[in-house]
């Protein structure tokens, strides 16, 4: 399928407005150009918010048009689910299988899902994570997963409230409810997986970014050629951002300008950091700037929002340490001391401690239920909190 400028010259509609509004046919499939221009415009909203401007947008949004409408801007391939058969992976082929077999079934319900406005940015994030599946193969995999959670679940539950000698009306509820709910979650976790894996994808390349860029201003300080410097940096190592930047030297090769090839892989990256990067560097490239120099002071820039993040982390910490203290080594030290006086054979009305509702199974609670709780969420909050540097 071509990109979204060359479907568009396809469109032969009389007017403008009516030409934006059908649907263009690609491959068999449809394409709403209004969703397109909407999602566009959401993206470019959102760098913007990040602080990063494309002047160029009206050429350099081809390929994020590209890239949702599954077409060539994003060298994406519009496949079917019976092409996800032919792939080595003997998971994905039984799932595949599955899907196929229950189509009447199951198809019905992708279709559902991919309705949903959370969709209409699945293709992005799957080509952002590197994850090379069309939006409708994830689809397929993920009502398949699905199911299979939704009937693990029922067996499972069935077995335990047959276990409990629940009452029949009540476990048919119970177990159709259980399984309903295990298919929701299962579905609504492995839709979020190319989100969250473009974002990690896209913490591991600001990670990277500042070592790549003195890498890189140090070859070009020495005479270097951008291109060459590109394609160090593609075999030099670091992890994620290689990759992107081998992505570069493939456009460039299959004739591509290096400047678009730069920007395209600005849009599909989730690194801010390297966004700003991009777009430095093509600015410095039309402007006959002092390349070195500003990778140099972009790298600086990177370092220095790193260490602000670190530091911002660590006075986060310093709150949560006082928290911690008093949760986990003083809550738990009082209710013990508490818990003893207050179970205690002595007399204690006249001091008032019989009042304290700390019986052998509050305690319990405390200890077993309520402190972990805490515990976890500490954990959590540190994981979800601490700078990806």
């Amino acid at each position: 399928m071509a990109s979204l400028d060359s479907l568009k010259k396809k469109i032969t509609a009389g007017g403008k407005e009516r030409e934006k509004k059908k649907p263009v046919q690609a491959t068999g499939q449809e394409i709403d150009m209004d969703k397109v221009e909407k999602i566009v415009k959401r993206m470019r909203e959102k760098y913007r918010a990040e602080g990063v401007e494309f002047g160029e947008a009206k050429g350099v949004l081809k390929e994020l048009r590209g890239i949702i409408a599954e077409g060539k801007g994003a060298e994406i391939e519009i496949q079917s689910v019976e092409d996800l058969q032919e792939v080595k992976s003997k998971s994905i082929q039984s799932l595949v299988k599955m899907y196929l077999s229950l189509g009447s079934i199951l198809k019905p319900i992708a279709n559902f899902l991919s309705k949903f406005p959370e969709m209409e940015m699945l293709s992005f994030y799957l080509y952002s994570a590197n994850m090379r599946y069309s939006s409708k193969q994830y689809l397929a995999l993920t009502v398949a997963s699905s199911t299979i959670v939704f009937f693990v679940s029922l067996v499972m539950s069935i077995a335990v409230l047959s276990y409990l000698n629940v009452e029949l009306a009540v476990r048919a509820m119970s177990v159709i409810l259980i399984s309903v709910i295990s298919f929701i979650a299962s579905a609504v976790i492995i839709l979020m997986v190319p989100k969250q894996k473009a974002v990690a994808r896209g913490n591991r390349v600001s990670i990277e970014l500042p070592f790549a860029l003195r890498h890189m201003a140090a070859e070009l300080r020495a005479g270097i050629g951008l291109y060459k410097t590109i394609q160090t940096i593609a075999t030099a190592g670091y992890g994620a951002l290689s990759e992107e930047f081998s992505q570069v030297i493939t456009e460039v090769e299959e004739g591509v300008d290096t400047q678009d090839a730069l920007r395209h892989m600005a849009l599909r990256t989730q690194s801010k950091a390297l966004r700003n990067a991009a777009i430095h560097i093509t600015r410095a490239l039309k402007t006959g700037g002092n390349l070195s120099e500003a990778m140099t002071d972009i790298a600086e820039d990177v370092s220095f929002e790193m260490r602000a993040a670190i530091r911002e982390f660590g006075e986060k910490m310093n709150f949560l340490g006082v928290m911690f203290i008093f949760f986990v080594i003083v809550l738990p030290v009082l209710v013990s001391v508490l818990g003893a006086v207050r179970n205690s054979p002595l007399q204690t009305t006249t001091m008032g401690l019989s009042m304290i509702p700390l019986t052998l199974p509050v305690i319990a609670a405390v200890y077993l239920v309520l402190i972990p709780f805490i515990l976890a969420v500490f954990v959590a909050y540190i994981k979800i909190e601490q700078p990806r540097v």
